[in-house]
């Protein structure tokens, strides 16, 4: 899931529920309980919106119940969220809800902070608008944990005009692979007289999430199938370091990653042709009126591509159950997905909210997000997350930095996961 800069938020239904007082007339029989929930959101200005949107319809059948949200930008990774939350868990000050991201859901699931939610999807048909896969994938030892909402997938999001510019062939049906990406990349990097770059063909990732597909679509990962252990000294994985490091000291078409912030500004700027991002990036490029689409991420043995989803989960210890759980249907409608997908959230979990026109408008090829989802895999997400994503971008940035050699590299990481993997087990 994706990143924004820092900002938390705190907002009560005390001022969104003027919403109920600006024409809401009760259509049905409103509820006199009265209540407190806590609700721990989080994303930017769409997810905002739309869930400040939810909670006013919420409070249209329950005036009397307040929503206190908080809003977290995961600045820092999902790897501080997690830090976060436990710690409100353990100051004993957890919410009653909490929207998340499946790079948390083993870190908490195994701490056993969630209700089973598997009678309340039974309950409710209209959670049939989901892909199966999803509730599969928000399960934790064969019990649903997690509703879905939004999904996002790393694509290749270019530039057109560059393209155009350069006179480069947009990737037909939205695929290409490595050695036609390295070609692009090269055609659109642009250097003044004196040499320097004013425009690169492509942002080498910065982090965790937004690299997975390199490895992906070479057919290895840097952990094993089921997240137990670190595959770090697999050949192939030291090869896709290779073709990143290249594409930066070689063709010099990238920056290094992690020498500055996220080139999304310089995106939006047009001074980077390609940048991998999920479906977030679409209201900033909308905002900056970048002539944007969107392509597979290149292939080498496949076309596969990393998924990442959120979900929201229920303390198990709420005190309110019932009214959580009337809070996560609202919260996950199809109103509450369109707004977020069509505001340029995540990929709403219900094909229904994905099928609009207003979501295919922009980009030109948004099909693709759907018609890539049989062709994912989740981003590796084990229960010391915390640790994984450190370690790993730690070694990436310097193998990218040159600062360490890519074979050093890779046993140094591989030596710190089974270190890390090791303490799991304990």
């Amino acid at each position: 899931m994706h990143m924004l800069s820092r900002r938390s938020l705190l907002l009560s239904t005390a001022a969104v529920a003027v919403g109920a007082s600006l024409g809401f007339g009760p259509a049905f029989a409103q509820s006199d309980v009265t209540a407190t929930l806590k609700l721990q959101g989080f994303g930017g200005d769409a997810e905002l919106s739309a869930i400040t949107n939810a909670i006013a319809r919420f409070n249209k059948k329950y005036p009397n119940v307040t929503v206190e949200l908080e809003m977290d930008a995961i600045a820092n990774g999902w790897g501080d969220y997690v830090t976060k939350v436990l710690g409100q868990f353990n100051a004993g000050a957890a919410a009653d809800v909490y929207g998340t991201a499946i790079e948390t859901f083993q870190a908490f699931s195994s701490r056993n902070l969630w209700m089973g939610l598997d009678d309340f999807v039974q309950a409710n048909s209209g959670f049939s608008d989901f892909a199966p896969s999803l509730f599969k994938q928000g399960s934790y030892n064969g019990v649903i944990h997690y509703i879905p909402i939004g999904w996002n997938n790393i694509m290749i999001n270019y530039n057109r005009d560059l393209f155009d510019k350069a006179g480069v062939a947009y990737p037909a049906d939205g695929k290409w692979t490595w050695d036609e990406f390295r070609k692009v990349a090269k055609a659109l990097t642009v250097k003044d007289a004196s040499g320097t770059v004013v425009q690169f063909g492509y942002e080498v990732p910065n982090q965790n999430f937004f690299v997975q597909p390199w490895f992906f679509s070479n057919g290895t990962a840097i952990l094993n199938d089921d997240w137990s252990a670190s595959n770090m000294l697999d050949p192939k994985v030291s090869e896709t370091l290779q073709f990143l490091y290249d594409l930066i000291h070689v063709d010099g078409v990238s920056p290094i990653p992690g020498s500055g912030a996220p080139m999304d500004s310089q995106f939006f700027a047009g001074q980077v042709a390609m940048i991998s991002r999920g479906h977030w990036i679409v209201q900033g490029a909308k905002n900056n009126k970048v002539n944007m689409d969107i392509a597979i991420p290149p292939s080498k043995e496949s076309d596969t591509t990393v998924i990442g989803f959120g979900g929201y989960a229920i303390n198990k210890n709420t005190a309110n159950a019932d009214l959580a759980k009337a809070l996560v249907l609202e919260l996950t409608s199809e109103e509450t997905q369109k707004e977020e997908g069509e505001k340029g959230g995540g990929v709403p979990g219900r094909k229904s909210a994905a099928s609009t026109e207003a979501f295919l408008s922009f980009p030109p090829s948004a099909a693709l997000y759907y018609q890539t989802l049989p062709h994912t895999k989740a981003v590796p997400s084990p229960a010391n997350f915390q640790e994984v994503e450190k370690i790993f971008i730690r070694h990436y940035t310097a193998m990218m930095a040159g600062e360490i050699s890519i074979a050093d590299g890779v046993k140094a990481a591989d030596a710190e996961l089974a270190a890390s993997f090791a303490r799991l087990k304990q």
